[in-house]
């Protein structure tokens, strides 16, 4: 079967990637709170407790994203919805003092707006910002009228990022359809391993340096006797044999391994970083696996193994050729083994 577009690695990588953005995003939100708190005690002594609900509430996320005991999705999602309330009771309680809307909560629904367009779905984001947006136009009109030019332009702003946010989604999914062509056009359409093509520039790619090269074992599979098998099965039957094998051989590599159908019922495996005794494991195990393998009508798929590596060679097409030599060692010595 196929294997995963994205590897466990990468993956691991990206989620590293979203707890440094989010605690960086909550350290700047614990320093830029602190300060505006700071400079309120020291001042006009104005929104002091909305800025400290705000600075006890970034530092709630620093020590929330260190802990890494609540997932990051559960964490972005619920700051996400709370802000908005957080806001809405802001605006409600200085209108009911009599008091003009701050400017800062101006300032407050275009980052509000960033966040949950960066953090929620789309659509949930939208249906979210809607209603805030309107609210804050409706207690504009209400409270202090005068800041309703700033008011247009925030809701403005609010729009235009809805729209970029819309087109960075668009631009997203279409990327990620190339993507998804690119990697079927790829794979072998029975097996799902990859096709030759893709098999032969994995392996230019993991024997572009010396080094690399040095470190780079390939063996070829071939299904012992498979005229006599297809003959015997019919043609349906034995793709069957060919994919239990192609799924055999994915699973018993690791995930590193790239495996490639490169002919009619011959695979490839390309080892990279492999010592000489692992790579002997490696075909060995392959051989047990296979002469195991239990399908209908079949005690076992018989399977030779040519290893060769490619420090043992000047070039690609050298290697592939030890490969093929090697192999056919195998069938000459009754097959079902690997040399």
């Amino acid at each position: 079967m196929p294997r995963p577009v994205i590897p466990p690695q990468q993956v691991h990588r990206l989620r590293e990637q979203q707890y440094a953005a989010h605690l960086s995003l909550s350290l700047l939100s614990t320093a830029v709170h602190t300060a505006l708190l700071w400079l309120a005690l020291t001042g006009d002594r104005q929104n002091v407790v909305s800025l400290t609900g705000a600075a006890l509430l970034s530092v709630f996320l620093v020590a929330t994203v260190l802990s890494r005991r609540v997932p990051l999705r559960l964490l972005t999602a619920g700051v996400a919805y709370l802000l908005p309330l957080w806001l809405t009771a802001q605006v409600i309680v200085v209108g009911m003092q009599g008091s003009d809307i701050p400017p800062a909560f101006f300032l407050s629904l275009g980052v509000i707006a960033l966040l949950m367009l960066a953090w929620l779905p789309l659509n949930q984001a939208v249906a979210l910002l809607l209603p805030l947006t309107g609210f804050m136009l409706a207690a504009t009109l209400l409270f202090n009228p005068q800041d309703l030019p700033l008011m247009i332009y925030t809701a403005f702003l609010v729009a235009l990022m809805i729209l970029m946010a819309l087109h960075g989604q668009l631009v997203s999914t279409e990327r990620a359809r190339n993507l998804s062509v690119q990697h079927v056009a790829q794979l072998d359409p029975l097996t799902g391993t990859l096709n030759r093509q893709a098999g032969w520039d994995t392996l230019e790619t993991a024997t572009h340096s010396p080094l690399q090269a040095a470190r780079v074992a390939v063996a070829l599979v071939d299904i012992d006797h498979f005229t006599q098998i297809n003959e015997r099965l019919r043609h349906r039957a034995a793709d069957q044999v060919l994919r239990e094998v192609a799924t055999l051989l994915v699973n018993l590599t690791d995930r590193d391994v790239s495996v490639t159908r490169w002919n009619g019922d011959q695979f490839l495996l390309i080892l990279p970083d492999v010592g000489v005794a692992a790579a002997h494991d490696v075909a060995d195990r392959i051989v047990r696996a296979a002469r195991n393998l239990n399908l209908p009508d079949l005690n076992g798929v018989p399977v030779s193994v040519g290893l060769a590596f490619a420090a043992e060679t000047e070039d690609l097409d050298a290697l592939i050729d030890l490969t093929v030599q090697r192999l056919h060692r195998a069938q000459e010595g009754g097959g079902n083994r690997w040399a």
